[in-house]
């Protein structure tokens, strides 16, 4: 009975579907008319059930999951044979896997992985104190919930460790994931929990760097090169990784397991005490003074990690939404700015007089206001003299750097990418603490993978007594756009379609990338898109300033990843 047909039945379950296939078992999705409800059936292949001993080993195995009853650990609700065919039942859930989260050569923030390691190690150590050994651990046997909750399951070659049983397990043989897979259990050594630490420092491995350490052109040669090859350090791979956050995972990944952590509840421990030490150390070496004047001269940004202030109560304007909090830009929230990057959080705004947490504000539509289309204008890039300018590879340029788990600025592929992890959240960069005044700017924004109300765009005139002010020159993948004035302590004031959103039918909307310009300069801001002049106003608060870039997350954005190349600046003619 190795391919069960949807409607058949397998004892008192119905097949739906197949729905998975692993080295020991098929699992199939199934319905149960005695409990109305979807399970998860898994199944051992009939030429396995021929042996009487795998028969019994499936058994003792089931019976032992089954009495696991953990938040993070897949619950096992029955077992049994029919027919030729031993199987065990599971909660169904409709999830995806910790392996579709990792995307490869992708990071997840720290605080994404403080969040999944931390149930991982809680149910491994729950499992290791009822004798079991998962022996598999991975990715793709870690279930993740829409909410982000984690189930561990898969314990299908997890190894009873109470002496009672042990002619059941003598006939092992070497069994797990080459790329997750033990030093000692490579060699068919006995293992223990400390395997299943091994496993897990992988994982947090690939979790912090974004690759496992160890891959090469066979399963053999990667499972050779756990036992032989010394450990590439995370730090050369992501050199921004804390010290401490690297001594953690060094350890858990040693090669005798008696230098590893002894246990799952140590590992966790030693982590959050990483994470603590890195992060005193980051608050201890920021600077939050902001300069009293700016030296007319390039003065090479000082590139360091920035963190969130609590938002003053300011009033903000409804109706201003695209996804994201404009109004905080200025008057809603008090911002830091540290060696020429800025971050602003935004989820506290529920607090402020005219947004409320229960109630909605509708995102503007291309009705809500009645946009001409602009006649197409090239943009005057050779109007003046050049600035500054900037193509971004890493050896040249000296915009500032950001590393930390809500956000990233980092030098990639010969352009600034800015990753955004934390939804409501604004970074931005400099390129130095000169003053410009009557100025052009533009600059090709590369779209990676970003929700549609994500903005990103251009500062000019931000003012060296504040970092609070400034114009700001944004658009987004739907089209919208706006033209502004931050002021600080003061709501924005969007000098552009009546102080409201605008959308322009000549900015492509989801287009791969933008070439977006600026004037900012002798009382007059103009806005550019693709050589294309989508907007214009007036206003002369402000009459020169620092530049910079910058990205802000969607309210509730799934994905937040722009490049910016390309950068010019030049005199207004």
């Amino acid at each position: 009975m190795d391919n069960l047909q949807p409607g058949q039945m397998l004892g008192p379950y119905r097949i739906i579907n197949q729905i998975g296939q692993g080295g020991m078992a098929s699992v199939y999705k199934a319905y149960q008319p005695s409990m109305d409800r979807n399970v998860a059936i898994k199944v051992l292949p009939s030429q396995l059930a021929e042996s009487r001993e795998f028969v019994k080993r499936f058994q003792q195995e089931a019976h032992i999951i089954a009495r696991l009853e953990h938040p993070h650990i897949l619950p096992v609700f029955d077992y049994g044979e029919s027919d030729g065919t031993a199987y065990f039942v599971m909660r169904y859930l409709e999830a995806g896997t910790l392996k579709d989260r990792m995307q490869e050569g992708r990071p997840l923030p720290l605080n994404e992985i403080d969040r999944i390691f931390t149930q991982l190690a809680d149910a491994l150590s729950y499992a290791h104190s009822h004798g079991v050994v998962h022996r598999d651990l991975k990715p793709a046997n870690a279930l993740v919930d829409s909410q982000g909750n984690l189930f561990l399951t898969d314990f299908g070659i997890a190894k009873l460790l109470e002496s009672a049983s042990p002619r059941l397990t003598q006939t092992d043989a070497i069994m797990g994931t080459p790329a997750y897979i033990s030093p000692e259990q490579a060699q068919a050594q006995t293992v223990d929990q400390r395997s299943d630490i091994y496993s897990l420092g992988i994982i947090l491995y690939e979790m912090v760097t974004g690759r496992v350490p160890f891959v090469a052109d066979t399963p053999l040669a990667v499972i050779l090169k756990h036992v032989t090859d010394p450990l590439p350090l995370p730090s050369l791979i992501k050199t921004d990784i804390p010290e401490a956050v690297e001594q953690v995972i060094l350890k858990a990944l040693a090669k005798d397991p008696q230098d590893r952590f002894a246990t799952a509840s140590e590992f966790v421990s030693a982590w959050k005490r990483a994470l603590e030490q890195s992060e005193t150390a980051r608050h201890a070496s920021e600077t939050v003074s902001a300069p009293i004047s700016r030296p007319m001269t390039m003065t090479p940004s000082v590139q360091t990690q920035g963190k969130p202030a609590r938002a003053p109560k300011a009033a903000s304007k409804s109706g201003r939404s695209t996804g994201w909090f404009v109004g905080c830009l200025v008057g809603g929230c008090l911002l830091l700015t540290i060696g020429g990057v800025g971050i602003f959080f935004a989820s506290n705004l529920g607090s402020l007089p005219l947004i409320s947490q229960a109630t909605d504000t509708p995102l503007p539509t291309a009705t809500a206001v009645n946009t001409p289309l602009p006649t197409e204008t090239a943009i005057p890039v050779s109007g003046g003299n050049v600035l500054l300018e900037d193509d971004f590879n890493a050896s040249r340029s000296n915009w500032g750097t950001l590393q930390n788990s809500d956000a990233t600025i980092e030098y990639l592929d010969d352009a600034l990418r800015m990753l955004v992890f934390t939804q409501n959240w604004i970074v931005w960069t400099t390129p130095n603490d000169v003053d410009y005044e009557n100025v052009h700017i533009e600059v090709t924004v590369i779209i990676n993978d970003t929700d549609p109300n994500t903005a990103f765009g251009i500062r000019c005139n931000q003012q060296p007594a504040s970092d609070n002010s400034y114009y700001y020159f944004a658009i987004t993948r739907a089209r919208q756009y706006v033209i502004a004035k931050a002021e600080a302590g003061q709501t924005d004031i969007f000098l552009t379609n009546n102080d409201e959103w605008g959308v322009s039918g000549s900015i492509t909307q989801d287009a791969s990338s933008y070439r977006v310009g600026a004037d900012c300069g002798k009382g007059t801001l103009t806005l550019y898109v693709d050589g294309r002049q989508i907007a214009s106003a007036s206003d002369s608060s402000y009459t020169n300033g620092g530049v910079g870039l910058f990205t802000w997350s969607a309210e509730e954005a799934t994905a937040t990843d722009v490049s910016f190349d390309d950068f010019v600046m030049t005199s207004l003619p």
